[in-house]
């Protein structure tokens, strides 16, 4: 239980997520809203596939934080072009003069054998996920410059970094969300902006039918159905902290990826194993030092390519002449 003295708040902070009207984003927003912060609720209210449009499923949301005595706008701009995404953030400086923090969520998904997709799934994947999340920092990047901090927080998934059937489309599209983050990181650093990524497991709308054959939670006791059998994860409100930890104020991570999943929160690195090193290598020589070459040993954790660049000279250094 958080001490109250040292509580994270938000107050007169603005916050726009994107996708906010269902699952995850909705979470995010609302518990950005009740610690204070005034929300932008971005949502086309699309099916999880990315048809179809309903925009009364951002007002409800912001209906829902206004209820509850706090302060939100809604937003049904598309985020998969330049002129949506540019609008999204219109929304937030015309409403509030402002945008600190920046919640990249939206997001759809669809599933089929790498054989069998479409170029229609391929495309829109992309459109959604990496564009949705490129133009939107573009769009708040100055207004981040200017005030001269800023916070973004991306979503990617395991199921770039690990793989998953079905999922090619949706992993790639993820995976290059994880590449966005590390990027802009480094060169938002100079400028005040942090960017860091969380690759969220729930039981979602998007998943439950494909994955979990519709399952979903039944009582006020998540724990317990999961202790049972009955859900194979938490719901998308336990992932909401650490979107809430990366955005404040006083964290100082930054260019970073967190798992989390059902109170389970975990840096997800892509680290380069110590190797096997001979400048003059043939294939028959990797052949027979598959073992040394796959294993991580000593290895690296690069936070840029100067990283791993810095370390092959001291290898030709230590070469006995």
């Amino acid at each position: 239980m958080a001490d109250s003295r040292t509580e994270m708040r938000f107050d007169g902070q603005v916050v726009v997520v994107t996708g906010a009207g269902r699952g995850l984003g909705r979470d995010h927003a609302l518990q950005f809203a009740a610690r204070g912060a005034s929300v932008v609720i971005n949502d086309l209210g699309v099916e999880s596939g990315g048809d179809g449009t309903d925009v009364s499923v951002a007002q409800t949301v912001v209906d829902e934080i206004v209820a509850a005595g706090g302060t939100a706008v809604a937003d049904t701009h598309s985020v998969a072009d330049a002129e949506g995404a540019a609008a999204v953030i219109a929304t937030a400086t015309e409403a509030f003069g402002r945008v600190d923090i920046l919640v990249n969520n939206a997001g759809i998904i669809s599933y089929g054998l790498f054989g069998d997709l479409t170029d229609d799934q391929w495309h829109r994947m992309q459109s959604v996920t990496v564009d949705g999340a490129y133009f939107v920092s573009r769009a708040a990047w100055p207004v981040f410059r200017a005030q001269g901090k800023g916070v973004i927080v991306n979503t990617t998934s395991n199921a770039g970094f690990a793989g998953c059937p079905q999922l090619s489309h949706y992993g790639t599209a993820k995976l290059a969300v994880a590449g966005l983050t590390k990027s802009l990181a480094l060169e938002g650093e100079e400028l005040g902006i942090r960017v860091n990524a969380i690759a969220p497991m729930a039981i979602t709308r998007m998943n439950r039918d494909a994955f979990f054959s519709g399952a979903e939670q039944e009582s006020a006791d998540w724990q317990e159905e999961l202790r049972s059998g009955k859900i194979p994860m938490g719901p998308s409100e336990v992932v909401s902290p650490t979107v809430l930890w990366l955005a404040h104020e006083s964290t100082t991570v930054n260019g970073e990826i967190f798992s989390t999943s059902s109170g389970k929160v975990a840096r997800v690195a892509f680290v380069v194993g110590e190797g096997w090193f001979d400048p003059n290598h043939t294939p028959e020589d990797l052949r027979d030092n598959v073992d040394t070459i796959r294993e991580l040993g000593d290895y690296i954790d690069p936070k840029s390519t100067g990283d791993e660049l810095a370390v092959i000279p001291p290898l030709f250094a230590a070469q006995v002449h």
